[in-house]
């Protein structure tokens, strides 16, 4: 059974890695993005809304050719591109395009965006630098569960979903993988762990199981959002897109769920540690207690981090002066709500099971259950 988590892992793995069958997915011209540099920028004669762009590509084949294009600032949905020398900048090539496109079969080059990686990297060493000054060798081992469930996503969630995995399960299975996983290195091989991964995994479990049943009365489809559209059109595999909303919300709510699984189990650890005598009940009451102060601000965080990247859309309607009745049975509107309440409710679920298998797994069992205040098991 120590070796079960491991062997699916690995079957999951050798799955995703199986390249997809070209029919699977639509064909699309062979391109490729690489590095530049913008060398000089000149307005093209007569025209006020257009600059003359030279530039230099840094990577790939092209490496070292000087390009001119000419390049229109204002983009698309009023997005302001306005380059100058020195800018770093990400160029669209297409080595071979057709004639319509490139009569003389010159390769054409665009440029595409902002070069963003690097200032992306330096933040990433900042928190990696400073997780590890103040976590010191926790904080180290945090940086590895936080690449592990990365890779785990990107390597198995997304191309098993797109080769029709249900992606439901998948994220169940993903999610205690990851916590199981997180809470081994984190924590170490112990009870406290082990508790805080099984109540994790049953928190978002729930919140899974949540979503889906309160979906399906809603009527979601999973289609409301331009990514799914655009996915839908790319990808001619079939697809569970509603199945992708509920995995959605599973995996969004795991990390709140965790750090509530963890907080309280290692409360009960140094419960245990200062009285060695505690009693099942004891050790549970405490987990709860500090079930409830945690409760408050994880159930904001993961409210408040939903609205906040709804905040554009939110100020959309109400400067539309759309009316409630309206925007409250959009399928986008209810998607957010839905994810909301339901990672809370599984957040809110994780505490009393944390508590008891905690307790239970440090005392031997509920040998007296009977002594705990009925007051405790109210959230």
């Amino acid at each position: 059974m120590k070796k079960f988590p491991a062997i699916l892992l690995a079957i999951l793995l050798l799955n995703s890695f199986v390249p997809l069958d070209a029919a699977q997915k639509n064909a699309a011209p062979k391109v490729s993005y690489e590095k530049g540099i913008v060398v000089t920028v000149d307005r093209s004669e007569g025209d006020a809304y257009s600059q003359k762009i030279r530039f230099e590509v840094l990577t790939g084949k092209f490496r070292g050719k000087i390009a001119a294009v000419v390049h229109m600032p204002s983009g698309m949905a009023g997005s302001i591109m306005k380059l100058e020398p020195g800018n770093r900048v990400i160029v669209y090539v297409e080595e071979n395009p057709s004639k319509a496109e490139s009569p003389d079969g010159r390769p054409i080059f665009q440029i595409a965006d902002y070069q963003r990686d690097m200032p992306m990297l330096w933040l990433a060493v900042l928190f990696a630098v400073l997780i590890g000054l103040i976590g010191g060798m926790k904080g180290i081992k945090s940086i590895i569960g936080l690449l592990a469930t990365g890779l785990l996503i990107f390597l198995v969630q997304v191309p098993l979903t797109l080769r029709g995995w249900n992606p439901i399960l998948l994220a169940c299975v993903i999610s205690g993988i990851v916590s199981l996983f997180v809470f081994r290195i984190v924590g170490g091989r112990n009870k406290k762990s082990l508790s805080g991964a099984l109540g994790t995994i049953f928190g978002v479990t729930a919140a899974g199981l949540i979503a889906w049943y309160a979906g399906s009365f809603m009527n979601l489809s999973g289609m409301s959002s331009e990514e799914s559209k655009m996915l839908m059109f790319s990808v001619k595999n079939s697809i569970d897109y509603r199945g992708i909303l509920f995995s959605g919300i599973i995996i969004g709510a795991l990390g709140a769920v965790m750090d509530v699984g963890m907080s309280i189990a290692s409360a009960i650890e140094e419960v245990r540690k200062a009285r060695p005598d505690s009693t099942f009940g004891q050790l549970f009451m405490s987990g709860m207690n500090v079930g409830r102060d945690v409760m408050g601000t994880m159930s904001n965080t993961l409210i408040l981090a939903y609205v906040g990247s709804s905040l554009p859309l939110i100020l959309l309607f109400i400067a539309a002066d759309m009316p409630v009745t309206k925007i409250m049975n959009m399928e986008m509107i209810a998607e957010e709500v839905l994810r909301a309440l339901s990672g809370s409710i599984g957040l809110i679920l994780c505490i009393p099971i944390t508590a008891l298998i905690t307790a239970s797994l440090f005392t031997g069992g509920p040998e007296s259950i009977k002594n705990i205040d009925k007051k405790s098991l109210c959230l």
